[in-house]
């Protein structure tokens, strides 16, 4: 079958861009389509960014117009990205094309309570010209039921990348944090709490946190409080330094206000390596239970959390290898991929 997936360009870090990299190099995936992958949207100055939306659509109108395209699958988030992405909805639906919306979106429902009448009705306009809309977990169905037929919405998992074996380590002696630094993914509230512990932790441990401060905080609210000596910032991290601080992770910690469905978490879950997250949106389909879970903004739970997996290497064990399993039989890319697929038939006839 002919797929056009558009979505973001690789420069665009973070999970949208995971898991369309997943589709295009899944081999499973690509036995059974033929893809062509189109970006709309990409970092850089707001000139890059246009040039890349409107050559995006240039590419897609042409494929749509002259390429046999069975299935349109449009990645889509909140904000602009649901009008830029809307348009090509609606001119896949014009082309008589099988469309399924990827919706990413955390706070979708949040933002969209804020809107007027008007772009409320043009979202449901979006929504109605598509044939499912995959949401990210049981959670965001039952949000997105109230503005989405419930028979058009499909509960589709992030896949992630399995190691062969779980090579997690007592020995490893760091916590880690990956994703963007700002307020909404609890950065500050994570600093706040190894503030309030860090005269128990061991002295060699060092806090990591990999990413981009959107906000420029976090360096100045370190020196604020003393801690300069625990934490190491080396920035947004891939490839061979990504997985050299995995190696050493002790905990990933990502004591976020809104997800829609980490992949930092099943990143570090894929390598066997305890989390400590929120209890937020489709965290407790992840992780399988509420147990350990933190509510938003708990800077003292979360703080004694974290000690207490520091503290108890018989915990840390059991559920390294409960997330490592969880991982195999949910949330791989063969599952993801295979689901995936299983849509995209049952779109064609028409189910």
């Amino acid at each position: 079958m002919n797929v056009l997936m558009v979505g973001v360009g690789p420069k665009r870090v973070g999970g949208m861009w995971t898991v369309a990299e997943e589709y295009i190099s899944s081999t499973k995936y690509n036995k059974y389509v033929n893809l062509k992958y189109v970006s709309t949207s990409t970092n850089g100055s707001i000139i890059i960014r246009v040039i890349c939306m409107l050559v995006g659509y240039i590419k897609i109108l042409f494929l749509l117009h002259f390429y046999p395209i069975d299935i349109v699958h449009v990645h889509m988030a909140e904000k602009g990205s649901t009008f830029r992405k809307g348009r090509v909805v609606k001119w896949g639906k014009n082309k008589n094309k099988k469309v399924i919306i990827h919706l990413h979106a955390g706070p979708f429902m949040n933002w969209y309570d804020t809107l007027s009448d008007r772009k409320k009705k043009k979202i449901c306009g979006i929504f109605s010209c598509s044939d499912k809309v995959f949401v990210l977990g049981e959670y965001w169905k039952e949000q997105l039921k109230k503005i989405v037929p419930k028979n058009k919405l499909i509960v589709l998992y992030n896949g992630i990348k399995q190691e062969e074996k779980n090579n997690y380590s007592l020995s490893s002696n760091n916590i880690v944090y990956f994703g963007v630094m700002n307020q909404a993914k609890g950065t500050y509230d994570l600093i706040k709490a190894i503030k309030k512990i860090d005269e128990f932790l061991p002295s060699s441990m060092k806090v990591i946190l990999c990413g981009n401060d959107l906000e420029g905080k976090v360096e100045k609210m370190i020196r604020s409080l003393g801690i300069e000596n625990r934490f190491i910032l080396p920035g947004w991290v891939i490839g061979k330094t990504k997985e050299r601080i995995y190696r050493n992770a002790m905990i990933d910690v990502l004591p976020s206000y809104f997800e829609g469905l980490s992949m930092t978490i099943l990143e570090a879950m894929a390598k066997g390596i305890p989390v400590v997250t929120t209890h937020i949106s489709t965290m407790p389909e992840v992780i399988g239970t509420t147990e350990g879970l933190v509510e938003p903004g708990d800077v003292n739970g979360l703080a004694m959390r974290i000690l207490s997996l520091v503290r108890n290497p018989e915990k840390r064990l059991e559920l390294s290898r409960d997330e490592f399993e969880r991982i195999n039989s949910i949330f791989s890319v063969d599952v993801f991929v295979t689901n995936t697929l299983k849509q995209y038939k049952r779109v064609l006839v028409g189910e």
